[in-house]
């Protein structure tokens, strides 16, 4: 089973490793769904491997359950949308705007917990949700973008994206095998196939599926695929079992100031003070999240919270 310490990690490194490939992305000349149906189909073949030295070395029972292979299928389906309708939204109301409405997933992935096993949300979040997304906000620069000039169509796109983003983590989460051993390359090489076969009849559906032609875009694809989708969803899927859905829906915020801090870097760019400002919203409603819900789970596991009850054939009713 994964520590929180080792879930923590996994997840900042993943993140880490998210917030890097927006600067892949916008170098690559290809159709953005197009993009997003090879990252992901690209990223099977990579995964084969390892896949089949992990289905050599784990009890396929135990660690490939039913349950575990259709979750992995319709996560997969999820984030094949999520990335469709993401970048739908950047085309129709920019890049800033749009990473505001896909961290809806912010607010979604605990509501999931509470509508479907009665996990109720933490009274902190009351304040960490709006800190946060005040901060992605910042961090995006949407102070610069003239609101007047949104498109409706481009909101609901990056809403719905957020809202598939946050369906992916909770089925993976939900549908992970009790098991000390679990096949999560292979599951991973499942949900990639999966949202790159969505991805790509999104892309039929919309305009066409046009395959790049230049060498360089290909290098630049196989780069995002292993970066972007082997090594990104590994850390995430693996990450995520291991904290609570307050802890993983914070740290994924993460992303924005790591390409911040790339962009500062690699490309020269400066952060103006807003941005610098929204980072630390970011990373001080993370920080204040992980600490509430490790000090809620230290109560629970003490029997001193009160609303800590469960009932036959029912999850317990905590907060996350």
């Amino acid at each position: 089973m994964v520590t929180p310490l080792r879930g923590t990690l996994l997840l900042v490194g993943g993140t880490a490793a998210l917030g890097g490939t927006s600067l892949l992305i916008s170098s690559i000349a290809a159709d953005p769904i197009v993009i997003a149906a090879l990252r992901c189909l690209l990223a099977v073949p990579m995964l084969l491997p390892m896949i089949l030295w992990e289905l050599r070395r784990v009890d396929r029972r135990a660690s490939l359950p039913r349950r575990t292979v259709l979750g992995a299928l319709l996560a997969g389906l999820a984030l094949g949308v999520d990335y469709s309708f993401w970048n739908t939204s950047i085309g129709a109301v920019g890049p800033g705007i749009a990473t505001v409405l896909l961290n809806i997933q912010l607010v979604m992935l605990p509501l999931i917990a509470w509508l479907s096993e009665g996990t109720r949300p933490m009274r902190q979040l009351a304040l960490i949700i709006p800190l946060m997304l005040v901060g992605v906000a910042l961090t995006a620069g949407v102070l610069d973008v003239d609101l007047a000039q949104l498109r409706l169509g481009g909101v609901l796109a990056g809403l719905a994206a957020g809202t598939a983003y946050a369906i992916y983590l909770a089925v993976i989460r939900r549908t992970a095998p009790a098991t000390t051993r679990p096949a999560s390359f292979t599951v991973l090489g499942l949900v990639c196939l999966a949202a790159g076969l969505a991805a790509a009849m999104a892309s039929l559906v919309t305009g066409g599926f046009e395959i790049p032609a230049e060498p360089l875009a290909w290098g630049q694809l196989l780069a995002l695929a292993l970066l972007g989708q082997v090594v990104v969803f590994w850390c995430l899927n693996v990450g995520m079992t291991g904290v609570s859905e307050t802890t993983t829906s914070t740290l994924l915020l993460l992303p924005g100031v790591f390409a911040l801090a790339l962009s500062a870097v690699l490309l020269r760019e400066t952060p103006t003070p807003a941005q610098l400002l929204g980072c630390a919203a970011i990373i001080g409603g993370a920080w204040w999240a992980a600490q509430a819900s490790h000090r809620h789970a230290r109560r629970r596991a003490a029997g001193a919270d009160p609303d800590a009850t469960s009932a036959p054939g029912r999850h317990a009713r905590t907060e996350t």
